[in-house]
This record gives C-alpha cells, sequence and structure tokens, in this order.
C-alpha cells in the first residue's frame, strides 16, 4: 500500500477553472472520502489520481513518486466506478482474471488471487456465473474484486453505490468498510452522500466549487464545522440556521437575538464578535426538544414518522424554517404551535461572513 500526496493540483478545461489549487496528504491505510454537491469537483480529482485525467497545475505522488506523466495502468492504482463494467459474456472468475491474464499473470498466480478476493467478498459459489444472473450488490462486489485481485497501492471508488437501491447501499457500506480493516488498504473514496461518507470514513474531504472547505475526523466535521457550508452539508437532516444578532457579548460569552426577539446563550472564541454584530446561529435538529417553556415557537408544517424518531418541520414567527428531531410515540399534530427548546449540545455560531466562530473548547469530547 502507498500513501497519496497532491500538491497545489488544479485542473481547468480550456477557460474553465474545476479544481483550484488543492493540496491533500492521505496516509497509507487510511480511507479517504471526498464529499460534495454535484459538480463540486470530486470525480475530477480521483480520475486526476487515477491518471485518467491530465493535471493542469501541481503534482500527484503516490508512493512519493511524482506521477504526473506516467499512464494510469502504471500507477500501482485499482479504479471501481458506477457502473460496474462486467463483462456480460465472462463469468465472475474471468471479469476478475480479465486483467490480470492481459499483463501475462501465471495462471496458478491468478487463481490464488481470485480464490482470496471471491473469499473476502463471499463470492465463492459465483465464480461461475455470469453477471446476468447476480444482483446489483454482487456485481459491485465482482468490480471490487477486480480490483482487488490487482493488488494495487491504492483503491479508488467512484460513487460505486449510486446504483443500487437502499438497502443495498446500506449492505455495500458494511461491505465495503469490511474490506478496507481487512486489507489495511489504502483507499480513496467519492460520493455525494454524506451519510456514506460520515459512516465510511477515516476522514472527509468537504468540496465545494472546486476547493476544499475542510479536511478532518467525520465527527470533528460534524461537531466543529468551518463554516456555514460544511455544517449545513453533514448531517441529516441537515443543521437549523436561524438569523440573529448579537445583543450582549462578554468574553466568550454572548446572547445571540432571534426569531421574535429570543435570546439565546452561546459561546464564541473571545473577541471574534461584539455586540451589535449579525451571525448566524445553527441548532442540530436533535438538540431540540418540545418543552413547556421552550422560547421558540414553531408551526408545524409536516411531521415524518420513521419509527424511532419523528421529523417535525415548523416554521418560526420570522418564516425560519426550522425541524426538530423528536423521540415521542405522540409527536405534535399538522397546523398546531409548539413551543421548543435547544436541549443539551453545542449551539454554533458563524459570522456575517459564514465562518464558525464557535468556542471550540464547547464541543463535546
Amino acid at each position: 500500500m502507498a500513501d497519496v500526496a497532491l500538491r497545489g493540483v488544479s485542473k481547468s478545461y480550456g477557460n474553465v477553472d474545476v479544481i483550484h489549487d488543492v493540496s491533500l496528504d492521505v496516509e497509507q491505510g487510511e480511507f479517504v472520502v471526498f464529499v460534495g454537491p454535484s459538480g463540486c469537483g470530486k470525480s475530477t480529482l480521483l480520475r486526476m489520481i487515477a491518471g485518467l485525467e491530465e493535471v493542469t497545475q501541481g503534482d500527484v505522488l503516490i508512493g512519493g513518486a511524482r506521477v504526473n506523466d506516467t499512464a494510469a495502468r502504471d500507477r500501482g492504482v485499482a479504479m471501481v466506478f458506477q457502473n460496474y463494467a462486467l463483462y456480460p459474456h465472462m463469468s465472475v472468475r474471468e471479469n476478475m482474471a480479465f486483467g490480470l491474464r492481459n499483463i501475462g499473470t501465471p495462471r496458478t498466480e491468478i487463481d490464488s488471487r481470485i480464490a482470496k478476493a471471491a473469499e473476502i467478498l463471499q463470492l465463492d459459489s459465483y465464480l461461475d456465473r455470469k453477471p446476468r444472473a447476480m444482483s446489483g450488490g454482487q456485481r459491485q462486489r465482482v468490480a471490487i474484486g477486480r480490483a482487488i485481485v490487482r493488488e494495487p497501492d491504492v483503491f479508488l471508488f467512484d460513487e460505486p453505490l449510486s446504483n443500487l437501491d437502499a438497502a443495498l447501499r446500506v449492505q455495500m457500506r458494511t461491505e465495503i468498510a469490511r474490506i478496507h480493516h481487512r486489507l489495511g488498504a489504502t483507499m480513496i473514496y467519492v460520493t455525494h452522500d454524506q451519510t456514506e461518507a460520515m459512516t465510511m470514513a477515516d476522514r472527509i474531504v468537504v468540496l465545494r466549487a472546486g476547493v476544499i472547505e475542510q479536511v478532518g475526523a467525520p465527527l470533528d466535521l460534524y461537531e466543529r464545522p468551518a463554516n456555514l457550508f460544511v455544517a449545513g452539508f453533514l448531517g441529516s437532516p441537515k443543521m437549523n440556521f436561524l438569523p440573529g444578532r448579537i445583543t450582549a457579548a462578554q468574553g466568550p460569552e454572548v446572547q445571540v437575538e432571534v426569531a421574535g426577539g429570543v435570546r439565546l446563550p452561546a459561546r464564541v472564541r473571545p473577541g471574534s464578535a461584539a455586540a451589535g454584530d449579525t451571525v448566524t446561529l445553527g441548532l442540530r435538529p436533535e438538540m431540540l426538544q418540545v418543552h413547556p417553556d421552550g422560547p421558540l415557537r414553531g408551526h408545524v408544517d409536516v411531521v415524518e414518522q420513521l419509527g424511532h424518531v419523528q421529523l417535525v418541520y415548523a416554521t418560526l414567527p420570522d418564516r425560519t424554517a426550522i425541524v426538530a428531531e423528536l423521540r415521542d410515540r405522540r409527536p405534535p399534530a399538522v397546523g398546531t404551535d409548539i413551543p421548543l427548546a435547544p436541549g443539551p449540545g453545542l449551539r454554533h455560531v458563524f459570522d456575517a461572513q459564514g465562518l464558525a466562530i464557535t468556542l471550540p473548547e464547547e464541543v463535546p469530547a
């Protein structure tokens, strides 16, 4: 296995810049996920690592060696695509062996590698089947197996679960995480699904418009978002954002006035805010509770019943939409007004530029 490094990498198509001066280090054996909305450049960045896209500026290093001018087949990477790209007329065994045969790998070595990959992926009983006789999840496992038998230095995944239904996506997330732990492989995974990123990654790279917004462990990004974009992108349902104004500030202690003149205490980095500043207060849905003395009054628009939780979508007096994640067998009725109170948890504060000014020490360990 090998590490991967990007040094000031940029990509342009004519006059259109799609990746802007990206630098990143992926450690050997690490599972890193590129996440962001459609069109943010995450797949382009992955394809530059794979050698399927040329680098306009900067350097790509794999195992410490610069590979900008190295052909894709010689970079020591294996890529799993969104579509399975299996040969329909070949069996699972033949699909997995195809690439190895093309580079002259001895038959005994091919058989050994296929047997190992089939055991890891639980495909032993499917080796003689054709792809058409397999489910979507099984086909994706074959595509992963084709990558495993190459014994690459780095595995690259480009939205491999996008074509699967919800149940299979959950199953395959678990499968890929299990493979990573078993192989100890360096893996870089692209997705637009923040749930995949949160559940699979050692570290997440959040991209927007070709720029890295933040890099960190899943819980660090969830609890310490650097800005409004990251705060709103990670989390389902996403964080509630309440426009506000600081009415009092003393050291890290501030009072934030939000909808209807409600004032809520929060803590910010000393010197980062003053009375009169316009800010945004961020509250995660799971920290909101229905409470008789709750200062926030919400008009219930929709209730989603998910069994273990209920998502209550409400509107505050200033027309700000808000979502509360409740655990109550008798959720409020649509059309009623409910009192909401922020319970235990961090009250995120963002300045007028959308940057987090929350006091980091207040984040739960």
